[in-house]
């Protein structure tokens, strides 16, 4: 079976919690609301990996492993970089010195240093989380509910 449904269920529910947690992360103290970055995308990948393993009692193979950690990193990265540019867009429509500023900060390298490596931050350990769970865990949980791999 195509991996296609599993991406499009993981990018819905991590588009539900991202505008869920935003919210709840405005309300919060500062520094306190990006604590909830990875939340959707774990609570997506968990969601889908149970999900899987109810529709195919197994395990994922190793190639689908592969596909499903590589392919949950492309849509929660796309997605988020999409919809920042957005939304300094929508605020540039008003106010076209905001893109102007966004397009100056992103010529300087210190600032993007500091944007990869933040983004890299988040991004390693949810990519070796995602590898892991689909793999070892996806076993235990698949032989504890189905009684086999």
């Amino acid at each position: 079976m195509s991996l296609k449904r599993y991406f499009l269920i993981f990018f819905l529910i991590c588009l539900v919690l991202t505008c869920i947690c935003g919210v709840l992360a405005a309300l919060m103290p500062v520094g306190v609301g990006g604590i909830l970055t990875a939340v959707p995308y774990l609570a997506a990948m968990i969601w889908v990996l149970f999900h899987f393993l109810k529709r195919n009692q197994r395990a994922p193979s190793q190639a689908e492993r592969k596909r499903l950690t590589f392919g949950y990193t492309l849509i929660f990265w796309g997605y988020n970089i999409a919809f920042q540019m957005i939304g300094v867009a929508v605020f540039a429509i008003k106010d076209p010195e905001i893109w102007q500023n966004f397009l100056l900060y992103l010529q300087q390298p210190q600032f993007i240093s500091i944007v990869l490596i933040m983004a890299l931050m988040l991004a390693i350990p949810l990519y070796l989380l995602t590898y892991w769970f689909y793999g070892p865990q996806a076993k235990r949980m698949s032989i504890k509910m189905f009684g086999h791999e």
